[in-house]
């Protein structure tokens, strides 16, 4: 923890938040619309989950390499070069003409994507234990704004005729956007380890690595299983969503990304105005837990859906158990960590959540077209399942291993 006073803390956490709500509406802005990019190309629904999959392969290389990069060099400039080069993945983006340039567009997004890692380390390196908590929902509060202007952006620069969209608009403003936030972290964001930090944490960082670590907090594997499983479960859904809706309902663009709206606002609310109590009535373990029974609850609820007002139901109910998980999840990955391992946690943590959105959208469309169009939600709500036992190992192993992670490196 810092020694600055609470006054320069609030205002480096107002300027990460931002930084954050900008850059993830620069993400936002293609979620909804990439599925008919593989349309437009001629793609298959599998092909297109699987080029959507590339995305999170890049991250989950680039993660824990961003994430260790930070705890030696600085918060400050892992998430400015990895900003950089985010915009010149949505450029590449809006010149692909066929479902490899797609994938290879996304692929090399994803390894510039250490932004996550680094900005959830900065919270980390700024905030007390009991801060903690109530800051790691505002941030992702800012996750979730930036998905509710992203993906409507988004559907409407397309429209809701994918034969006529200019989907080369939607990668040009997903890359002004995100140069907005590289532009801010350059002006408002002061570096979150001072020099003196810095020079500790590299002084023990050669000694730092994965294994060491998974080693030395044992809860962290159980924590990267976690997330892997939530997100993959949800990741399940976000790639086979707009071919549901398209073929159930004959939703186009506007229509999905509106509902990637929706799902963005109910999550913000949850984590920025209930994140903090409810951790500090509950405990952050409880509430990972009441979580991912919550984001089950949502997933069975798609997969029974046959009308329209049933399927958005159940958006809502996955979107506020994910409003409850993440904050919640954070917490618990930040109190295992220290300054010279902190970055390296978070990534490993993102990395592994990265993960479960390369085996989803793997899977995803092979499981619409082959099994039914409810089959993903079925098979996530499964997953969940899995996922809510290895939380409750979580919420047994934390406090031991948490001891051990506030221990002297």
């Amino acid at each position: 923890m810092t020694s600055t006073s609470a006054k320069p803390r609030c205002g480096q956490l107002a300027a990460l938040l931002l930084i954050i709500f900008i850059n993830l509406m620069g993400f936002g802005v293609v979620l909804p619309v990439f599925p008919f990019f593989g349309t437009m190309v001629d793609a298959s629904p599998a092909q297109t989950t699987v080029a959507m999959a590339a995305y999170s392969l890049g991250q989950f290389i680039g993660a824990p390499l961003w994430g260790k990069l930070s705890d030696l060099y600085g918060r400050r400039p892992a998430l400015l070069f990895s900003l950089t080069g985010a915009i010149a993945a949505y450029i590449l983006l809006a010149h692909a003409t066929d479902i490899w340039m797609l994938g290879g567009s996304r692929l090399f997004g994803g390894l510039m994507a250490g932004n996550i890692a680094a900005a959830f380390a900065y919270v980390g390196d700024i905030t007390t234990a009991e801060e903690r908590p109530g800051a790691m929902g505002m941030l992702g509060a800012a996750f979730g704004l930036g998905f509710i202007f992203g993906p409507a952006i988004g559907g409407l620069i397309a429209g809701n005729n994918p034969d006529l969209a200019d989907f080369a608009a939607v990668g040009y403003a997903s890359a002004a956007i995100t140069a907005v936030a590289a532009v801010a972290t350059i002006f408002l964001l002061p570096e979150s380890l001072t020099p003196e930090r810095r020079a500790q944490a590299q002084a023990t960082g050669e000694q730092v690595g994965a294994a060491s670590v998974l080693r030395a907090k044992p809860v962290i594997a159980a924590l990267m299983l976690l997330t892997l499983l939530v997100i993959g479960s949800a990741a399940l859904m976000e790639t086979t969503f707009a071919f549901f809706t398209h073929d159930m309902f004959g939703w186009g663009p506007v229509h999905v990304g509106l509902s990637f709206a929706a799902i963005g606002l109910i999550s913000a609310v949850l984590q920025g105005a209930a994140a903090g109590p409810l951790a500090r009535r509950h405990g952050s373990a409880n509430i990972a837990i009441a979580g991912v029974a919550t984001h089950a609850a949502g997933l069975a609820l798609l997969a029974s859906a046959a009308t329209p007002t049933v399927t958005i139901a159940g958006l809502a109910v996955m979107a506020a158990g994910i409003g409850l998980f993440n904050p919640a999840f954070q917490t618990l990955a930040s109190e295992q960590t220290n300054d010279a391992d902190r970055g390296l946690v978070m990534g490993l943590t993102q990395g592994a959540s990265s993960l479960g959105r390369v085996i989803g959208p793997a899977v995803a469309g092979s499981i619409y077209v082959g099994i039914g169009w409810h089959a993903p939600f079925a098979i996530g709500a499964g997953v969940m399942l899995i996922a809510l036992g290895t939380a409750v190992l979580v919420a047994r192993q934390g406090p031991r291993d948490a001891a051990v992670a506030k221990a002297p490196s």
